[in-house]
C-alpha cells in the first residue's frame, strides 16, 4: 500500500524573501546560483548515507536550502526534507526492523487477538511493498528566509481564543502545505495505551510520537498488545545500538520526558514554563493547539526558549508557531532555536527576540544582530540575496548561524554585506 504524505511542509527556504525593504542590489545579483545537487557527504557523516539496510541516493538535491534526501529500504523509499527528518528516519529503521521480528512471534499474535475489543483507534496500515514510496515530505512554494509560506490561520482561529487583531502582513499569509495531513492527536488515556506506547519507544530508543508511516502503525499494535494483551516489552527487544547521534529535537532532556510523562503531564509543564517566561495565556494555548507540534516538538521547542533565559521577546516566537503548518517548518523553527541558544550560553549572551518569518532573530548583549536558520546548504540566490540586504536587518555587526554549510560564492556575498557567518558541524564554504 503506498502511504503519502503529501507536501507535509511548506518550505524551509524562502525565509529570506517576503516582501522586507532592501538595500541597492550588487551588480553581480543577476548571476544567481541555481540550487545545487552535491555530495551527501557535504551534507551528513558517511554513517548516515549507507547501511546494512539503507542508502541514500547521490548526489543530493538542495531544494529551498535543505537537503531532499531519497531514503531506500527494505521497508519503501522515504522522500524526505533536511538532515534532521533523515536522522530520524535512518534511525527508526533499526526499529520497524524490531518491531516486524516482534510481530512474527505466535505469543505477540496470541496477545493482540486478545486486545482485539479495546477501544483503542490504531493509525493506518502499514506498508509491505519494498520500494514504494511510502513518505513524501516535500517542500512546497513557500519561504525560509522570508515571511511567508507557513502560516495556516490566526492564533485566534487555531485556539479559539479572543486574541488582538493579526497585522496587515499576517492576513495576507495563506497556507501552502499542499493538503498535507495533520498528525494525529495524542491525547491521555485512562487504560495505559499511551504508557505503553512510550515503553515500547523508550526500548526502541526512538521518538513515540513519530510520523513515520512505517513505524507508526508497528507501534500502535505493540502499544495494544502489551496494555490489553498482557505482551511484556521486557520480554522482546534487546538493547539497540544507537550508531547515530540523536536528532537536535531529541536530545537527553526532551528524550526522557516524552518517555517518562503521558501527554497531558508534558502539555501542563509547558505551559507553565511558557508562562512563566512571560508568554501570554492565550499565546501559549494556541500554540499547544498546534497538532504539527507534536509533543516531542512541543516539548523541544519550550526547552529550547528555556536556554535563552534573560532574553525578551520569547513571545514573539511562541506566537510565529502558532502558524506554522507541517513538520519540515516545525523542525526548521526548533533547531535554529537551539543554534541561538548555543550561542546564548557559550559565546554572547542574547537580550532580544523577534521573528522574520520562522528565522529567530535576536540583539546580543554587545549590540549585534544574531540571526539563525537551520538551512542544510546556503547557496547565492534572489532568497538569500533579500535577506542578507533587508533593512530590517542592517547593523555594523551581524551573525549569521547555520546548521550547515554554504557554498563559496555564498559566503563571499555575505562576507562582503558585513555578516559573519557561522556554521554547524559541517564547515562553511566548499562548494
Amino acid at each position: 500500500m503506498n502511504i503519502t504524505i503529501r507536501k507535509c511542509a511548506a518550505t524551509v527556504a524562502g525565509l529570506m524573501v517576503a516582501g522586507a525593504a532592501t538595500v541597492a542590489p550588487a551588480q553581480n545579483d543577476q548571476k544567481f546560483e541555481a540550487a545545487p545537487a552535491i555530495a551527501g557527504a557535504k551534507l551528513v557523516p558517511a554513517a548516515m548515507l549507507k547501511g546494512s539496510n539503507y542508502d541514500v541516493a547521490e548526489p543530493v538535491r538542495i531544494d529551498r536550502f535543505l537537503g531532499r534526501f531519497e531514503l531506500h529500504s527494505a521497508h519503501g523509499t522515504f522522500d524526505v526534507s533536511g538532515v534532521d527528518m533523515l536522522a530520524a528516519r535512518v534511525r527508526e529503521l533499526r526499529a520497524i526492523e524490531e518491531l516486524k521480528k516482534v510481530e512474527s512471534s505466535s505469543t505477540f499474535t496470541e496477545a493482540l487477538g486478545k486486545s482485539a475489543g479495546a477501544s483503542v483507534k490504531l493509525v493506518g496500515s502499514l506498508v509491505t511493498e519494498p520500494g514504494k514510496t511510502v513518505e513524501n515530505i516535500a517542500i512546497g512554494a513557500g519561504t525560509v528566509l522570508g515571511r511567508i509560506g507557513y502560516s495556516v490561520k490566526s492564533g485566534a482561529q487555531n485556539a479559539g481564543d479572543a486574541m488582538t487583531k493579526p497585522s496587515a502582513t499576517q492576513q495576507e499569509e495563506k497556507p501552502t502545505t499542499g493538503g498535507g495531513a495533520e498528525p494525529p492527536s495524542f491525547t491521555d488515556d485512562p487504560f495505559g495505551y499511551n504508557q505503553a506506547r512510550r515503553q515500547w519507544a523508550k526500548k526502541l530508543e526512538i521518538d513515540p510520537y513519530t510520523t513515520n508511516p512505517v513505524l507508526r502503525p508497528l507501534l500502535d499494535n505493540a502499544a495494544k498488545a502489551t496494555f490489553a494483551g498482557n505482551f511484556a516489552v521486557s520480554l522482546t527487544v534487546g538493547a539497540i545500538a544507537a550508531p547515530l547521534q540523536y536528532a537536535s529535537d531529541f536530545e537527553a532532556t526532551v528524550r526522557d520526558s516524552v518517555w517518562d510523562q503521558p501527554p497531558g503531564d508534558l502539555e501542563k509543564s509547558n505551559a507553565e514554563k511558557l508562562q512563566r517566561m512571560g508568554v501570554p495565556a492565550e499565546a501559549v494555548r494556541a500554540f499547544l493547539r498546534n497538532r504539527w507540534f507534536t509533543p516531542t516538538q512541543q516539548t523541544a521547542l519550550v526547552a529550547a526558549l528555556d536556554k535563552l533565559n534573560g532574553a525578551s521577546g520569547r513571545d514573539a516566537v511562541v506566537r510565529a508557531a502558532t502558524t506554522i503548518a507541517g513538520e519540515v517548518p516545525a523542525r526548521f523553527l526548533v533547531r535554529s532555536l537551539a543554534l541561538l541558544g548555543d550561542y546564548h550560553q557559550r559565546d554572547n549572551p542574547l537580550v532580544q527576540i523577534r521573528m522574520r518569518g520562522i528565522v529567530p532573530v535576536a540583539k546580543s548583549k554587545d549590540g549585534s544582530l544574531v540571526a539563525a536558520a537551520a538551512i542544510d546548504y546556503l547557496y547565492w540566490s534572489e532568497e538569500a540575496s533579500t535577506f542578507a540586504r533587508a533593512q530590517e536587518l542592517a547593523g555594523n555587526k551581524r551573525v549569521l548561524l547555520l546548521a550547515g554549510g554554504t557554498s563559496d560564492r555564498a559566503a563571499a556575498e555575505f562576507s562582503q554585506l558585513g555578516w559573519k557567518v557561522r556554521g554547524g558541524l559541517r564547515p562553511v564554504g566548499g562548494s
